[in-house]
């Protein structure tokens, strides 16, 4: 009485019938036979065969080797390696459904080689939830991004155009958290790092604190000390340049503010702290008892992003379709 063969057992090919083991090839691999119609077979497995090449092209593309460190590692040839994996590329990444929705979200985009833009959308957990490539952080770009993204309690971003512009449209009046590093670093830019007057000197020092603030309490000492500056340096700011006495900056024009710079600087920190973009993470409306949301998109930059350059990095020299 012949054994019943396993649910696991190989199928013919010809037949569909269950094989069974009958020794090995010189080279070592199983030799398979059906005692239905008497085929014999080593039976590559070419899914497992596929497979491997795959693992083998996900290690090399997410790691810090080299194609021939890759290839040497299984004994071949970097040519026959590339050849194996070609069909890799094929293979469209994907993200699963979005199925819930977020306490925050957050947008940013990193820019790569070959003028591509990498817009990314990242969940409270940290994880990606979205993805989109695009040429800049435009505004048809980030509406692609937000598409399908269940509305969050709170989207922490730069503060672009583009992307405000589609969060209304597609949350519309969503709490938004202008990230604090940015306006950090755009009042920076205005005052520069060594800024020559005091109040310059002041508002940048201001600046700074900023980034530090973690508390509802702190939030409203930073407003007091903005307007304690105000007060000190108000007149400073209305200080206007005729274009008699500056002739040669004029560009048509009769006056001109003197400290543009330190007034765009000023009011724009004025103007965030209006639209509830300072400090929103501080909401009561949003936040619960015990909750901490985040202020900077730092989370997402040093996370997501860091990886996607580092990751272009240890493979520089790669063609634009790859």
């Amino acid at each position: 009485m012949s054994r019943n063969k396993s649910s696991k057992a190989r199928k013919c090919p010809l037949c569909g019938m269950p094989m069974r083991k009958k020794g090995l090839t010189k080279a070592g691999t199983q030799r398979w036979k059906c005692d239905a119609c008497r085929l014999s077979s080593t039976m590559r497995r070419e899914d497992r065969t596929r497979m491997a090449e795959f693992r083998a092209f996900i290690a090399w593309v997410t790691g810090k080797r080299s194609m021939s460190e890759a290839a040497a590692m299984f004994g071949i040839t970097r040519q026959t390696f590339a050849a194996r994996t070609a069909w890799c590329w094929n293979v469209e990444p994907g993200m699963p459904g979005v199925s819930r929705s977020h306490r925050y979200v957050m947008a940013d985009g990193t820019y790569v080689p070959y003028g591509w833009c990498l817009l990314v959308l990242t969940g409270d957990d940290g994880r990606p939830v979205k993805w989109q490539w695009c040429s800049a952080e435009t505004k048809p770009a980030y509406p692609q991004l937000f598409k399908r993204v269940k509305r969050p309690g709170l989207l922490v971003c730069d503060g672009g155009q583009g992307c405000l512009a589609a969060a209304e449209t597609r949350w519309k009046g969503v709490a938004v958290q202008r990230c604090l590093v940015h306006v950090l670093r755009n009042t920076r830019a205005d005052l520069t790092n060594k800024p020559k007057s005091e109040a310059g000197k002041t508002l940048l020092k201001l600046a700074r604190k900023l980034v530090k603030v973690k508390t509802s309490d702190g939030a409203a000492i930073w407003l007091a000390e903005l307007n304690e500056w105000h007060t000190e340096h108000g007149d400073h700011l209305k200080e206007k340049t005729d274009a008699r006495q500056d002739p040669e900056h004029a560009r048509g024009r009769k006056w001109w503010w003197t400290h543009e710079r330190l007034r765009r600087a000023y009011f724009r920190l004025v103007k965030l702290n209006r639209d509830g973009m300072l400090f929103a993470f501080r909401d009561p409306d949003i936040v619960r008892d015990g909750d901490s949301l985040p202020s900077t998109t730092n989370q997402l930059e040093g996370g997501v992003n860091a990886v996607v350059k580092r990751t272009l990095g240890h493979h520089r020299g790669l063609s634009e379709k790859h």
